[in-house]
């Protein structure tokens, strides 16, 4: 039988962690501040006993068993885009940490300090409107849409045609007539599923069809062109010139190419020019999820907007949680202010009003 004493200080530290509990989010001066800021933290590393990464953002303390880790914030918010998701991933493959665990590490430092607004979506995030990609992961989905031909159609015939020209000075009007073989579109939304060991595999959501303005939805997509190997679980989609999608597929992130010449060395899918690939991150709001586009970090005022609502009508009510320490936890921010609205997002948080 176990005395008395042996049980108790162990329900004492049980119960001082969950009164003290996370307190809020703070939000001021453009600054995010997290409930509890631990420049210094240590954590587990398994059975990995490999080397870890250095540098003057993240230091790496290793200990057999655990990791000490101190954070540098001024030498972090310096870091370029993605550079956190990259040094966590150079943390997994180098076997400094187990497999599957580089995004938890990454959201640990990313809760030790305050950092500027945006800077959490940038240092997670390696996307580059210029150099025309994006990275996608479990915050995310595909907006697929594909054109219905009548049966019997050649389906490498233009869909529209030019009719006209008119115009004069920097005026150009041009008349375009849809082929009669184009009859409707379907409408399918993929998204990205967690893997053990890390990643996410890519699955259809849902699909629909639209054909003479009658909508009906379908069991699934007639055609999925996201069809990888199992061992696939990080993503990148390139925009060409020419319109065309490419999205790249590879087993860590460390392999995904920084332009379309690797295509050769890694798997690459081609979407025709014809069918239309629109990427979205997922936010929560009044509990549904909502869509918004991923082209560009999204903020509060942006979401409020894709929601289809004015700032000023739900400044008075607004609610923002964050997750901290695995648990949605308030962000507290000045409501005769309207700062909040420019809180850049990365797709974790709640909104409510």
């Amino acid at each position: 039988m176990l005395k008395r004493q042996h049980i108790i200080l162990p329900i004492l530290l049980a119960t001082g962690c969950a009164s003290r509990g996370p307190a809020t989010w703070r939000f001021a001066d453009q600054v995010l501040t997290p409930p509890r800021v631990r420049p210094s933290f240590t954590v587990q590393r398994g059975e990995a006993r490999g080397a870890c990464p250095r540098g003057d953002a993240v230091a790496v303390d290793a200990r057999k068993g655990r990791l000490k880790i101190a954070v540098n914030r001024a030498a972090l918010e310096r870091q370029p885009r993605g550079w956190l998701a990259d040094w966590a991933a150079a943390a997994e493959d180098g076997r400094c940490i187990s497999p599957g665990q580089g995004s938890v590490l990454a959201e640990r430092v990313l809760e030790s300090v305050p950092l500027a607004s945006g800077v959490r979506f940038r240092l997670v995030r390696a996307d580059d409107v210029r150099a025309g990609f994006i990275d996608l992961g479990p915050q995310n989905r595909l907006e697929v849409i594909s054109p219905i031909l009548r049966p019997g159609a050649n389906e490498d015939a233009p869909l529209t045609e030019e009719v006209g020209v008119s115009g004069a000075g920097n005026t150009i009007d041009v008349t375009l007539r849809v082929s009669p073989d184009l009859i409707g579109h379907e409408t399918a939304w993929y998204g990205f599923e967690p893997k053990a060991g890390g990643g996410t595999r890519i699955a259809a959501i849902s699909a629909e069809t639209s054909i003479q303005r009658k909508v009906e939805p379908r069991s699934a997509p007639a055609k999925n062109y996201f069809t990888f190997g199992r061992d696939t679980g990080f993503y990148r989609l390139f925009y060409k010139a020419d319109q065309t999608a490419v999205l790249a597929g590879t087993e860590t992130r460390g392999q995904l190419p920084q332009d379309l010449d690797a295509c050769g060395r890694v798997a690459c899918v081609t979407i025709p020019k014809r069918v239309g690939v629109n990427p979205y991150l997922v936010v929560s709001v009044n509990s549904k999820p909502l869509a918004v586009p991923a082209h560009m970090a999204p903020t509060v005022r942006s979401v409020v907007a894709a929601a289809k609502m004015k700032p000023e009508n739900v400044l008075g009510t607004l609610r923002v949680t964050k997750p901290f320490g695995g648990r949605q936890v308030p962000v507290e921010f000045d409501r005769s202010k309207n700062d909040i609205l420019g809180l850049v997002l990365t797709g974790d948080e709640e909104i409510h009003w």
